[in-house]
């Protein structure tokens, strides 16, 4: 993960983790400086009215976690 991520990063890209399936995972990629994620951890495949409602409550925590 890590090789890929910074050549990546190295050509100037942002990098997106697809299939991202649990917690451990998903921090690991954090620590490697990972830019996105995406998989089943995250959201279940969603119809686009769905998809604009979790869009909204993930703003909505995101928002109130980053007033702490």
């Amino acid at each position: 993960m890590r090789s890929t991520i910074n050549l990546g990063h190295d050509l100037g890209l942002k990098v997106i983790a697809e299939g991202l399936e649990d917690a451990a995972t998903l921090e690991r990629l954090t620590v490697l400086g990972c830019d996105l994620a995406q998989g089943y951890h995250l959201s279940r495949p969603l119809a686009s009215d769905a998809f604009v409602r979790w869009l909204a409550r993930e703003e909505a925590l995101r928002l109130g976690a980053a007033s702490l």
